[in-house]
C-alpha cells in the first residue's frame, strides 16, 4: 500500500515550495529513487523546473515534462504520470488518481491559505482510505 508523507513547511510562498521540492528530489535522485512531480498548469511546471535547475551548481536535477520515454526525474501538468510508480511529488489541490500505483507519496504544503485547506481534504482522503500517514511539520525547523 502507498505510504503518504505530508511535509508542512513554514511558509507561504510558492518559490520557498519550490525550493523545499527540488532539495526533496535531490535526496531521492540521490538514493536512486525515480520521480514524478504532479503540477496543477504548466505555468506551475515551469517554476518548478526553474527551481530544479537551480538548486545548486553541485546539484544537477536534469528532468522533463512527461512523455512516452521514461526518464526518471518528469514533471506532469496533464493529469498523466507517464510510466512512474516510485515516488510521487503531489503539488496539485486535488488528489491525482493514479497515486495509487506509486510506492510513496510526498504532498508539500505551504501556509497560503487555498493550499491549507486542499491539503487537510487530502489527508482526510487518504486517512479514510487505510493509507500510512506521516506528517513532518518543518515549521519550527526551516527559515524563510
Amino acid at each position: 500500500m502507498t505510504k503518504i508523507d505530508f511535509h508542512i513547511l513554514p511558509s507561504d510562498q510558492d518559490t520557498q515550495r519550490y525550493k523545499y521540492v527540488a532539495r526533496l528530489v535531490h535526496k531521492a535522485q540521490s538514493r536512486n529513487h525515480q520521480i514524478l512531480i504532479a503540477t496543477e498548469s504548466e505555468a506551475q511546471a515551469q517554476e518548478v523546473s526553474n527551481a530544479l535547475w537551480s538548486l545548486s551548481s553541485e546539484a544537477f536535477l536534469a528532468h522533463t515534462t512527461v512523455s512516452n520515454d521514461h526518464y526518471p526525474l518528469q514533471i506532469s501538468f496533464s493529469g498523466h504520470c507517464g510510466e512512474h510508480h516510485d515516488i510521487l511529488i503531489n503539488l496539485c489541490h486535488q488528489t491525482p488518481e493514479y497515486f495509487p500505483r506509486f510506492g510513496r507519496v510526498f504532498e508539500v504544503v505551504s501556509q497560503r491559505p487555498d493550499l491549507l485547506e486542499s491539503s487537510r481534504t487530502r489527508y482526510r482522503f487518504y486517512q479514510d482510505r487505510g493509507y500510512a500517514l506521516t506528517r513532518h511539520d518543518l515549521r519550527d525547523r526551516m527559515t524563510q
